[in-house]
């Protein structure tokens, strides 16, 4: 029989409370898992760093709950611009949110995303969070995690979980208590970043602009309505305190903004690191979001990615404290690690581009690209310019495809809209919920499942697939069934009713006694 789990003051401990923690709180907490947020700031970050969020973290969104409450604080961005040195607009990005089911990107303004989150998550009965709490250490006996903190009184008290996250940042305290290196390196180029507080939106740039200047290349994009950001490169060896002047920074904008009426809410100048942590786990603690990987923002990736790290964490935490073997987290690095690294690569590639102060670089990089825009070789390539949200080994029934294009195991299932059995047009996610999931157009299928104790939904029973979606991705994929994970990604597909039980028979030795009961 086995032992009884130890009593703590909480399941999961989660270090750090900016927009990883929080929604790593708020997921755990949807699941009944016990949760303990602290942070050493006294109160939430009021400023914004991240600007734009994408398809995949909208799905996460609606996941959790707090979707519209987003997308009202939110711009939609259906286009991403470049604009040369001499020379017309240029389209760079088309962002495509269709698998998913939602836009393809949309820029916010953090705080404000933060505090939905934090909100929705203190809904929560399971979750308790606290500011102005900083760990001093922590040790690790077997089945739980002991951690120092201190209140700002100075008071010191234990905490226990039978979990750690650290998600405590790019210099984690966390990661530096267990000694993982941080290895990476550092962008030499620094860039002015200025956000401004405005009565209306711009019309002149209503959604992201590169302007591709050698002599000082430009980023600007709307954020959340009202907000905008620019963003200038530094030069090396460039004094940066004139530049941070107020009204050096008046200057800059002024092209910009002419009559309009504005308010500089920040101006910092940033050095942007790509950095990777040699390691997610140790023992029961794991890092995730920029405790474990730092990018650089050109890709827009920096919060999304740390968003699917929060994402994979919560329902293999929720599995493990109900049973699964420990070493299904070894599952997350394994899978979100390729992941970061392919959007790390993009970043610094697109930082690259946009940066050079080149001006042989940037006639060749105008050129090119005007080239594959009037030939039409970029339609394709502009809507798909991140990786696809694929993993190459991880928690699934057989070792996904090599090659991403030929995935199907390890890949994440599209969202379609669906007809519900009341009538309703809704999307997918609406039925398959935080659950494993098993789709076919089968009944005998269905019903293997169901024997299985784990949760079908048959095509024509519980659902209409009015746009086709689903049947002809079965049919696209040769498949007659496919079981999904709760994070939507495919654990198993198959062609026959044979296949099903080996598919749950090793779903068991994943999830061990969590596993699923329909």
């Amino acid at each position: 029989m086995a032992a009884e789990p130890p009593v703590t003051d909480c399941d999961v401990l989660i270090c750090g409370l900016g927009p990883v923690g929080d929604l790593l709180a708020l997921l755990l907490g949807q699941r009944g898992v016990s949760v303990v947020g602290i942070d050493a700031a006294p109160e939430p970050y009021e400023l914004p760093r991240a600007a734009v969020v994408d398809d995949e973290v909208l799905r996460i969104y609606q996941w959790a709950g707090i979707l519209d409450q987003i997308l009202a604080e939110s711009q939609v961005q259906d286009e991403v611009s470049f604009v040369p040195r001499h020379g017309r607009r240029l389209t760079l990005m088309e962002p495509d949110g269709t698998l998913q089911g939602q836009h393809g990107l949309v820029s916010i303004h953090q705080p404000t995303m933060e505090q939905t989150m934090i909100e929705a998550a203190r809904k929560q009965s399971t979750v308790d969070l606290r500011w102005g709490v900083r760990l001093l250490d922590f040790r690790q006996e077997n089945e739980l995690v002991r951690a120092r903190v201190e209140d700002e009184s100075g008071e010191q008290r234990e905490l226990t979980a039978r979990w750690m996250v650290g998600a405590d940042g790019g210099t984690s305290w966390v990661r530096q208590l267990l000694g993982i290196e941080f290895s990476g390196s550092t962008f030499r180029q620094r860039w002015l970043v200025v956000d401004v507080a405005l009565d209306r939106p711009l019309d002149r740039v209503k959604h992201p602009h590169f302007f591709g200047d050698p002599e000082r290349p430009v980023v600007c994009l709307p954020m959340s309505p009202g907000r905008h950001r620019w963003e200038w490169m530094v030069h090396p060896g460039e004094d940066v305190e004139p530049m941070i002047d107020p009204e050096s920074i008046r200057r800059r904008l002024e092209p910009w903004l002419g009559e309009e009426t504005a308010e500089v809410e920040r101006a910092v100048v940033y050095t942007f690191h790509h950095r990777v942590a040699e390691r997610w786990r140790e023992g029961r603690v794991l890092l995730a979001g920029d405790a474990a990987h730092l990018t650089p923002p050109f890709a827009g990736q920096g919060f999304s990615s740390g968003a699917r790290d929060a994402t994979n964490l919560a329902w293999k935490l929720e599995a493990v404290l109900s049973g699964a073997p420990a070493a299904l987290m070894d599952s997350y690095e394994a899978e979100r690690r390729p992941h970061v690294e392919a959007m790390i690569r993009l970043a610094v590639t697109m930082g690259k581009f946009i940066q050079t102060s080149n001006s042989r670089v940037a006639v060749g990089r105008d050129l090119l690209l005007r080239t594959l825009e009037v030939t039409g070789i970029n339609h394709w390539g502009r809507q798909r310019v991140k990786p696809l949200p694929a993993y190459g080994d991880g928690a699934f029934a057989e070792t996904p495809a090599g090659l991403v294009f030929k995935r199907i195991v390890g890949s994440q299932f599209p969202q379609p809209e669906v007809v519900d059995t009341k009538g309703c047009r809704i999307k997918l996610d609406g039925l398959t919920g935080l659950d494993w999931t098993a789709l076919t157009s089968e009944p005998e299928v269905a019903d293997a499942f169901g024997s299985q104790g784990i949760r079908s939904l048959l095509a024509g029973r519980d659902f209409e697939d009015p746009d086709k979606t689903i049947s002809d991705w079965l049919i696209d994929h040769e498949s007659a069934w496919v079981l999904l994970r709760p994070d939507q990604f495919i654990y198993a597909c198959g062609a026959t009713l044979e296949e099903v039980k080996p598919a749950t028979d090793q779903l068991r030795r994943d999830l061990g006694r969590a596993f699923p009961t329909g």
